[in-house]
């Protein structure tokens, strides 16, 4: 049944990869500006009209938009996504190069997210209505609701500018990851805390640990054993959806921090009306968020038996009633 349930997704994916990368295609059209204005530089140098029409003949601009759709989405069906604009460079090796930075922040990000807010979680329920779930509450109720340029702004002055202990820009140490890290993982730590609050202070009172506590089972078994496993769930279905607001979180902070990412790879190719990279890296993005949310429903289909038994079982047949004609 996963393997099942493994084809079913991968056809979803590609279901929704085609969709995505058509309604990139048609919006690059759509938005004003010429690319060929931006190759030419038409705004500062004297360029014959002879040498405009060359240069749409050559990237296949002069032809009909539905013959660019077509011969660009067999393209892609190939693997080829053309070959950028501005660097003359195949854009699938542009991608590979700006990709892993933007993979690596979103990574350590989830890390970070998890590792603070489900200890913080499980506190603010265990401890629910002291002065620890009051603290968890205030601090979490601020950060949940502070962009993260902002907080990656001040970031910048006080551990860059100010006491100079980390670096503000770039990549070139591992050192230059902490900031952005931080700056993404501070509103998104915030939102999983009260998430996980909320799910163990609602299963608390179900009848499954009432039952436990009347066999007389100890609170640390009941946590861990009742608890955590039925509350972290919800958590993991929120997280796999929640990938996509990530990394488009990351083209802020890439550009913030000035970090070689495909955000901000992404913002400088639509500046320059580069429509083979743009086209790219929106697939690229897609084709990760939609893998996040497989494995996401891979995961709990791991965690929940029933959820992979029911997935497998076909409808139930409604029972003829008695008198009813079939």
């Amino acid at each position: 049944m996963i393997i099942k349930n493994i084809l079913s997704r991968i056809g979803q994916m590609i279901i929704v990869l085609f969709v995505l990368s058509s309604i990139t295609f048609i919006l690059m059209k759509l938005t004003p500006g010429d690319p060929v204005d931006k190759i030419l530089h038409l705004d500062i140098a004297n360029v014959s009209s002879d040498q405009v029409e060359a240069t749409k003949e050559k990237l296949g601009l002069n032809q009909p938009v539905v013959v660019q759709y077509f011969q660009w989405l067999g393209q892609i069906v190939q693997l080829n996504f053309g070959t950028s604009y501005q660097t003359g460079e195949p854009v699938i090796k542009e991608l590979i190069y700006y990709t892993p930075p933007t993979l690596n922040i979103a990574f350590l990000t989830i890390i970070i997210v998890l590792l603070t807010a489900l200890p913080m979680g499980i506190l603010a329920a265990k401890y629910y209505h002291t002065w620890v779930d009051t603290f968890i509450r205030t601090v979490t109720s601020f950060t949940v609701s502070v962009p993260s340029f902002f907080i990656g702004t001040i970031l910048i002055y006080v551990f860059a500018q100010k006491f100079n202990i980390l670096p503000s820009s770039g990549l070139d140490t591992m050192a230059g990851y902490i900031l952005p890290v931080i700056a993404l993982s501070v509103g998104m730590s915030a939102y999983y805390v009260r998430l996980m609050r909320s799910n163990l202070l609602e299963l608390y009172q179900s009848k499954e640990v009432e039952a436990s506590r009347l066999r007389g089972v100890s609170e640390r078994y009941i946590l861990w054993c009742d608890l955590f496993k039925p509350a972290i769930i919800p958590v993991i279905t929120v997280l796999g959806m929640s990938v996509g607001s990530l990394i488009g979180g990351t083209v802020v902070i890439e550009n913030l921090f000035g970090i070689p990412g495909i955000g901000h790879f992404l913002v400088d190719s639509i500046r320059a009306r580069d429509y083979p990279v743009v086209q790219g890296a929106v697939i690229m993005i897609g084709f990760f968020v939609v893998l996040a949310n497989t494995v996401s429903d891979l995961l709990l289909l791991w965690l929940e038996p029933k959820r992979r038994y029911n997935s497998s079982r076909p409808p139930n047949k409604p029972q003829r009633q008695d008198g009813e004609i079939q």
